[in-house]
């Protein structure tokens, strides 16, 4: 595997004595490859924002490292309400010191757009990779590690991160197979039944039932289909700002925002 290293020091020195027990994906939602990420990174260090990565991984199927594995990356911020039970609410451990961080250049700024098959080879293969050298198991996440993403422990802010990803087919390739399968496609019964779910809360309000065009919706869609659900829309989507004051656009789920 080919990985191309472009280190910074936003990080955890030595991850304050922990051992990575999760694998947290990200989604960039922005930009256009692994290296111009990593630069990005590279760019933040010593300023207000300081963050990082351990990988990125782009829509060639490219790789770069930003941050030692030794090391906790400045990557999944803080931990919000709804989050995953095993993440404590005061942030103790700090996640960054128990997790490694893998983020996927999508060009979008919802992290809607599906991965490439370079991408979604290269992912799966370092998945993978980093899971075996580091005894992170390779399912699901729960308290005694495994793969989740960032909306895990930051549903309030990172609900769409990675956004849409394979995880049937991530878990079908770490379960044996050689190769990754093709993205899964929802059956017209899959898509009439999350259709009916979506539309459930606010088809009798006024304004209507919220859009089924939107990154938020595609989003929603995908990790229902492969088995995370975050109940129906109880509002449209609005524009919002973030904890850091960074505008985005948000939406309210009977189980998440």
């Amino acid at each position: 595997m080919n990985i191309t290293q472009l280190l910074n020091n936003n990080c955890f020195p030595g991850r304050n004595g922990f051992k990575p027990k999760w694998l947290v994906l990200h989604g960039t939602a922005g930009g256009t490859s692994a290296q111009e990420i990593a630069q990005f990174f590279k760019g933040t260090e010593n300023g207000s924002n300081p963050v990082s990565a351990h990988y990125i991984v782009d829509e060639q199927g490219i790789i770069y490292q930003a941050t030692l594995e030794s090391d906790g990356a400045y990557a999944n911020g803080v931990v919000t309400a709804g989050h995953e039970p095993w993440w404590n609410a005061d942030g103790n451990p700090n996640p960054n010191n128990v997790t490694i961080s893998v983020e996927h250049v999508k060009p979008d700024d919802a992290n809607a757009t599906a991965l490439t098959p370079a991408q979604q080879s290269a992912s799966f293969a370092l998945i993978r990779d980093i899971c075996q050298r580091n005894n992170i198991p390779t399912r699901w996440a729960d308290s005694s590690g495994g793969i989740t993403g960032h909306y895990s422990i930051d549903p309030v802010n990172r609900s769409r991160c990675p956004g849409t990803y394979p995880w049937a087919e991530l878990y079908n390739y770490l379960d044996g197979g050689n190769q990754p399968m093709p993205p899964t496609q929802p059956s017209a019964n899959q898509i009439k039944a999350a259709r009916d779910s979506w539309y459930s809360a606010l088809k009798s309000t006024v304004a209507g039932p919220a859009p089924t065009g939107s990154g938020i919706y595609q989003a929603w869609l995908a990790a229902l289909i492969t088995g995370k659900f975050y109940g129906p829309p109880i509002t449209r989507e609005y524009d919002s700002v973030d904890w850091a004051g960074n505008p985005i656009v948000a939406q309210e789920f009977a189980h998440a925002r």
